[in-house]
Protein backbone atom coordinates (compact mmCIF):
# COMPACT_ATOMS: atom_id res chain seq x y z
CA UNK A 1 0.00 0.00 0.00
CA UNK A 2 2.76 2.41 0.46
CA UNK A 3 4.09 1.93 -2.85
CA UNK A 4 0.50 2.85 -3.82
CA UNK A 5 0.09 6.08 -1.98
CA UNK A 6 3.56 7.37 -3.18
CA UNK A 7 2.48 7.08 -6.70
CA UNK A 8 -0.57 8.93 -5.67
CA UNK A 9 0.54 11.69 -4.12
CA UNK A 10 3.41 11.81 -6.87
CA UNK A 11 3.64 15.43 -7.76
CA UNK A 12 3.13 14.89 -11.77
CA UNK A 13 -0.36 13.95 -9.89
CA UNK A 14 -0.88 17.23 -8.17
CA UNK A 15 0.14 18.95 -11.54
CA UNK A 16 -2.57 16.99 -13.18
CA UNK A 17 -5.06 16.96 -10.42
CA UNK A 18 -4.91 21.30 -10.22
CA UNK A 19 -4.76 21.36 -14.18
CA UNK A 20 -8.40 19.39 -14.34
CA UNK A 21 -9.57 21.94 -11.20
CA UNK A 22 -8.14 25.13 -13.02
CA UNK A 23 -10.43 24.13 -15.59
CA UNK A 24 -13.49 23.72 -13.52
CA UNK A 25 -12.50 27.46 -11.91
CA UNK A 26 -12.29 28.94 -15.56
CA UNK A 27 -15.72 27.52 -16.60
CA UNK A 28 -17.21 28.88 -13.79
CA UNK A 29 -15.50 32.33 -14.58
CA UNK A 30 -16.61 31.93 -18.06
CA UNK A 31 -20.30 31.01 -17.08
CA UNK A 32 -20.45 34.01 -14.91
CA UNK A 33 -19.58 36.46 -17.31
CA UNK A 34 -22.14 34.93 -20.15
CA UNK A 35 -24.92 35.08 -17.69
CA UNK A 36 -24.37 38.57 -16.19
CA UNK A 37 -23.72 39.92 -19.70
CA UNK A 38 -27.35 37.93 -20.57
CA UNK A 39 -28.76 39.98 -16.90
CA UNK A 40 -27.08 42.91 -18.47
CA UNK A 41 -28.95 43.11 -21.98
CA UNK A 42 -32.53 41.49 -20.59
CA UNK A 43 -32.62 43.08 -17.35
CA UNK A 44 -34.41 40.31 -16.22
CA UNK A 45 -33.16 41.03 -12.58
CA UNK A 46 -31.30 44.12 -10.85
CA UNK A 47 -27.90 43.98 -10.31
CA UNK A 48 -28.67 44.16 -6.59
CA UNK A 49 -30.76 40.86 -6.89
CA UNK A 50 -27.52 39.16 -8.84
CA UNK A 51 -25.80 40.28 -6.16
CA UNK A 52 -28.20 38.36 -3.34
CA UNK A 53 -28.71 34.99 -5.90
CA UNK A 54 -24.76 35.04 -5.92
CA UNK A 55 -24.27 35.55 -2.03
CA UNK A 56 -27.03 32.98 -1.30
CA UNK A 57 -25.41 30.95 -3.63
CA UNK A 58 -22.07 30.87 -2.31
CA UNK A 59 -23.51 30.73 1.11
CA UNK A 60 -25.75 27.40 0.49
CA UNK A 61 -22.35 26.20 -0.73
CA UNK A 62 -20.89 26.49 2.62
CA UNK A 63 -23.23 23.75 4.81
CA UNK A 64 -23.02 21.11 2.03
CA UNK A 65 -19.07 21.41 1.76
CA UNK A 66 -18.46 20.58 5.07
CA UNK A 67 -20.13 16.94 4.88
CA UNK A 68 -17.82 16.94 1.30
CA UNK A 69 -15.08 17.87 3.57
CA UNK A 70 -15.22 15.37 5.82
CA UNK A 71 -15.79 12.36 3.68
CA UNK A 72 -12.79 13.37 1.55
CA UNK A 73 -10.34 12.83 4.61
CA UNK A 74 -11.02 9.84 5.01
CA UNK A 75 -10.76 9.40 1.06
CA UNK A 76 -7.44 10.76 0.65
CA UNK A 77 -5.86 8.05 3.45
CA UNK A 78 -7.05 5.09 0.80
CA UNK A 79 -6.55 6.84 -2.45
CA UNK A 80 -4.03 9.97 -2.44
CA UNK A 81 -4.66 13.69 -1.99
CA UNK A 82 -4.75 14.48 -6.09
CA UNK A 83 -7.07 12.30 -7.27
CA UNK A 84 -9.82 12.90 -4.34
CA UNK A 85 -9.03 16.85 -5.39
CA UNK A 86 -9.63 16.01 -8.72
CA UNK A 87 -12.82 13.88 -8.24
CA UNK A 88 -14.24 15.65 -5.49
CA UNK A 89 -13.96 18.89 -7.41
CA UNK A 90 -15.34 17.86 -10.38
CA UNK A 91 -18.49 16.10 -9.06
CA UNK A 92 -18.73 17.17 -5.52
CA UNK A 93 -19.97 13.89 -4.25
CA UNK A 94 -17.08 12.35 -1.79
CA UNK A 95 -19.33 9.93 -0.55
CA UNK A 96 -19.95 8.14 -4.14
CA UNK A 97 -16.57 8.57 -5.12
CA UNK A 98 -15.44 6.80 -1.95
CA UNK A 99 -17.88 3.48 -3.06
CA UNK A 100 -16.35 3.62 -6.57
CA UNK A 101 -13.42 3.66 -5.19
CA UNK A 102 -13.91 0.75 -3.41
CA UNK A 103 -15.24 -1.07 -6.16
CA UNK A 104 -12.88 0.03 -8.72
CA UNK A 105 -10.17 -1.69 -6.27
CA UNK A 106 -12.26 -5.00 -5.18
CA UNK A 107 -12.28 -3.49 -2.16
CA UNK A 108 -8.50 -3.29 -1.36
CA UNK A 109 -8.33 0.42 -1.10
CA UNK A 110 -6.94 1.67 2.51
CA UNK A 111 -5.82 -1.99 2.79
CA UNK A 112 -2.26 -3.28 2.73
CA UNK A 113 -3.56 -5.03 -0.43
CA UNK A 114 -3.83 -1.77 -2.11
CA UNK A 115 -1.42 -2.62 -4.95
CA UNK A 116 -0.88 0.12 -8.16
CA UNK A 117 -2.75 -2.11 -10.62
CA UNK A 118 -5.46 -0.83 -8.15
CA UNK A 119 -5.00 2.36 -7.90
CA UNK A 120 -5.46 2.28 -11.79
CA UNK A 121 -8.81 0.38 -11.50
CA UNK A 122 -9.92 2.92 -9.00
CA UNK A 123 -9.36 5.72 -10.63
CA UNK A 124 -11.45 4.18 -14.03
CA UNK A 125 -14.37 2.96 -12.18
CA UNK A 126 -14.41 6.75 -10.45
CA UNK A 127 -14.00 8.75 -13.53
CA UNK A 128 -16.24 6.34 -15.70
CA UNK A 129 -19.16 6.45 -12.48
CA UNK A 130 -19.04 10.20 -12.21
CA UNK A 131 -19.24 10.28 -16.08
CA UNK A 132 -23.26 10.43 -16.02
CA UNK A 133 -23.65 13.61 -13.86
CA UNK A 134 -21.56 15.22 -17.05
CA UNK A 135 -23.46 13.64 -19.51
CA UNK A 136 -26.77 14.10 -18.18
CA UNK A 137 -25.58 18.16 -18.00
CA UNK A 138 -24.32 18.31 -21.13
CA UNK A 139 -27.58 16.83 -23.07
CA UNK A 140 -30.34 17.84 -20.70
CA UNK A 141 -29.51 21.76 -19.66
CA UNK A 142 -30.07 23.03 -23.71
CA UNK A 143 -33.40 21.53 -22.94
CA UNK A 144 -34.81 22.78 -19.33
CA UNK A 145 -35.40 26.02 -21.02
CA UNK A 146 -38.43 24.66 -23.50
CA UNK A 147 -39.73 22.50 -20.69
CA UNK A 148 -39.85 25.43 -18.18
CA UNK A 149 -41.23 28.06 -20.77
CA UNK A 150 -44.18 24.85 -21.44
CA UNK A 151 -45.12 24.19 -17.67
CA UNK A 152 -45.12 27.53 -17.56
CA UNK A 153 -47.74 28.30 -20.26
CA UNK A 154 -49.68 25.33 -18.86
CA UNK A 155 -49.58 26.53 -15.11
CA UNK A 156 -47.34 29.92 -14.05
CA UNK A 157 -47.03 28.27 -10.45
CA UNK A 158 -46.01 25.20 -11.22
CA UNK A 159 -42.59 26.21 -11.46
CA UNK A 160 -42.86 28.23 -8.01
CA UNK A 161 -44.23 25.05 -6.06
CA UNK A 162 -41.33 22.69 -7.89
CA UNK A 163 -38.61 25.18 -7.05
CA UNK A 164 -40.26 25.04 -3.63
CA UNK A 165 -40.75 21.28 -2.72
CA UNK A 166 -38.42 19.47 -5.18
CA UNK A 167 -35.36 20.25 -2.43
CA UNK A 168 -37.54 19.22 0.07
CA UNK A 169 -38.17 15.79 -1.40
CA UNK A 170 -34.64 15.29 -2.42
CA UNK A 171 -33.16 15.83 0.97
CA UNK A 172 -36.03 13.96 2.67
CA UNK A 173 -36.16 11.09 0.52
CA UNK A 174 -32.00 10.91 1.03
CA UNK A 175 -32.19 11.09 4.43
CA UNK A 176 -34.91 8.65 4.91
CA UNK A 177 -32.64 6.11 3.20
CA UNK A 178 -29.92 6.99 6.12
CA UNK A 179 -32.65 6.80 8.83
CA UNK A 180 -34.33 3.80 7.50
CA UNK A 181 -30.84 1.37 5.43
CA UNK A 182 -27.75 2.36 8.16
CA UNK A 183 -30.32 3.17 11.59
CA UNK A 184 -33.66 0.97 11.66
CA UNK A 185 -32.59 -1.85 9.32
CA UNK A 186 -28.54 -1.92 10.35
CA UNK A 187 -27.32 -5.24 12.43
CA UNK A 188 -26.58 -3.06 15.11
CA UNK A 189 -29.71 -0.67 15.55
CA UNK A 190 -28.28 2.83 16.04
CA UNK A 191 -30.20 6.62 16.78
CA UNK A 192 -27.06 8.42 14.96
CA UNK A 193 -29.04 8.97 11.76
CA UNK A 194 -32.45 9.47 12.92
CA UNK A 195 -30.82 11.59 15.88
CA UNK A 196 -28.66 13.69 13.14
CA UNK A 197 -31.83 13.90 10.83
CA UNK A 198 -34.17 15.72 13.86
CA UNK A 199 -30.91 18.16 14.84
CA UNK A 200 -30.92 19.64 11.18
CA UNK A 201 -34.46 20.01 10.69
CA UNK A 202 -34.44 21.99 14.61
CA UNK A 203 -31.67 24.28 13.72
CA UNK A 204 -33.68 25.61 11.09
CA UNK A 205 -36.69 25.66 12.93
CA UNK A 206 -34.90 28.03 15.56
CA UNK A 207 -33.14 29.79 13.33
CA UNK A 208 -36.46 30.82 11.79
CA UNK A 209 -37.71 31.38 15.06
CA UNK A 210 -35.21 34.00 15.91
CA UNK A 211 -35.68 35.44 12.61
CA UNK A 212 -39.08 35.56 13.17
CA UNK A 213 -39.00 37.57 16.61
CA UNK A 214 -36.08 39.66 15.59
CA UNK A 215 -36.22 40.93 11.53
CA UNK A 216 -32.63 42.55 12.45
CA UNK A 217 -31.19 39.02 11.97
CA UNK A 218 -32.95 38.10 9.10
CA UNK A 219 -28.97 37.43 7.71
CA UNK A 220 -29.39 34.31 9.71
CA UNK A 221 -31.39 32.47 7.47
CA UNK A 222 -28.95 32.34 4.52
CA UNK A 223 -26.77 30.39 6.89
CA UNK A 224 -29.31 27.68 7.95
CA UNK A 225 -28.91 24.81 5.75
CA UNK A 226 -24.87 25.42 7.05
CA UNK A 227 -25.98 25.44 10.26
CA UNK A 228 -28.13 22.35 9.85
CA UNK A 229 -25.41 20.40 8.24
CA UNK A 230 -22.87 21.17 11.03
CA UNK A 231 -25.76 20.52 13.69
CA UNK A 232 -26.68 16.78 11.60
CA UNK A 233 -22.80 16.28 11.93
CA UNK A 234 -22.03 17.18 15.05
CA UNK A 235 -24.55 15.05 16.57
CA UNK A 236 -24.53 11.91 14.38
CA UNK A 237 -21.03 11.91 15.20
CA UNK A 238 -21.55 11.90 19.10
CA UNK A 239 -24.25 9.34 18.89
CA UNK A 240 -22.54 7.29 16.52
Amino acid sequence: MKETLLIANNPVMWILALIIIANVIVQSFIFYRIANKHVKETSLISSKQVKEAFKIGFIGTIGPAFAVFAVAVALIAQIGGPLTLARVGIIGSAAFEMIAAQIGSGGTAGTPDFAPKMLSAAAWVMTLGGAGWLVVVLFATKHIDKLQETVKKANPLTIGYMSLFAPFIIFFSLAYKEVINKGVLAKELTIAPLAALIAGGLSVVIVNKIVAKDSSKKWLKDWAMGFAVVAAMVVGTILR
